[in-house]
């Protein structure tokens, strides 16, 4: 098994071949990174609010001052 191991990390590949391979690598990883999110209900990415809503009136052209 050692030897097969090294006679594929020993054999020379074009740029084109690591490129396709390195693309499928990382298409791999995300895809296994979506399947266990799905799997076990949680979301990684959260969503946060840049400015907190405000109450203070309506919301619309015209509300508000320019500026504040």
């Amino acid at each position: 098994m050692r030897e097969n191991l090294r006679e594929q990390l020993n054999t020379e590949i074009t740029r084109k071949q690591f490129l396709q391979y390195m693309t499928g690598a990382l298409l791999m990883v995300f895809g296994l990174n979506n399947l266990i999110s799905l799997l076990t209900g949680s979301k990684s990415v959260q969503h946060t609010m840049l400015l907190p809503p405000t109450s203070d009136g309506p919301d619309g052209f015209g509300a508000r001052k320019f500026g504040t």
